[in-house]
């Protein structure tokens, strides 16, 4: 596995690289010190996957994540951080990351979160999965809903009202004046949007959302 690793504390990242050497199966083909140095890197370099602090000068790394997960779609970024904080863990993967490693954590820790990630599983240290999940837990599922339907275009939301109320995929076209590949692209978008697969499933949510009685 080909990993470029970031961090803007250079002993911390000389003691890194040095475990990560141990493994056989990794090859850590660079080192940058920020967001802006990561960048050029990566694209120099092609690593497979980046480790990377989120607290850095210049380009910070939610930046950087958001960049890399944009223009280089196949590398996966593991989040190393001291922030414990579920907003930190979630901004981050909202930009993109798929792991996130408390760096108080041990190194075994990453090495099983780098272990995930190359299976393109995500990862979540103990530490920062706890307030995350309080987090969750704590905001009442209705909100949660709404919030994922509020992320759908009015477009959407129109389609989304007509599958609920049962309408045909021509009925939607002809009520909306738009085409029918047109309105499968809006159910696509909007099932994806909530997490859902099916058409039978949207009547679901709207009840849970209180959408619909």
């Amino acid at each position: 596995m080909r990993i470029l690793l970031v961090d803007d504390h250079p002993l911390f990242r000389k003691g890194l690289l040095a475990l990560l050497e141990e493994i056989r199966t990794l090859d850590v083909v660079g080192e940058a010190g920020d967001g802006s140095e990561a960048l050029e890197l990566a694209e120099k370099l092609k690593p497979e996957v980046v480790i990377m602090d989120i607290n850095m000068p210049g380009v910070c790394g939610l930046e950087a994540i958001r960049h890399l997960t944009t223009y280089y779609p196949k590398i996966k970024v593991v989040v190393l951080s001291g922030h414990a904080d579920s907003v930190f863990v979630d901004q981050s993967l909202k930009a993109g990351a798929l792991g996130y490693v408390y760096k108080d954590a041990a190194f075994d820790e990453l090495s099983i979160a780098l272990t995930a990630i190359e299976k393109g599983l995500p990862y979540l240290s103990p530490a920062v999965l706890t307030p995350v999940l309080k987090s969750y837990l704590l905001t009442p599922p209705t909100d949660k809903l709404i919030s994922e339907y509020n992320k759908l275009t009015e477009r959407e939301k129109e389609v989304f009202k007509l599958l609920v109320n049962g309408r045909s995929r021509s009925l939607i076209a002809a009520t909306l004046h738009i085409s029918p590949k047109t309105v499968d692209r809006h159910r696509s978008n909007l099932l994806k949007k909530l997490d859902l697969n099916r058409d039978e499933e949207l009547k679901d949510f709207a009840e849970r959302a209180g959408l619909i009685k």
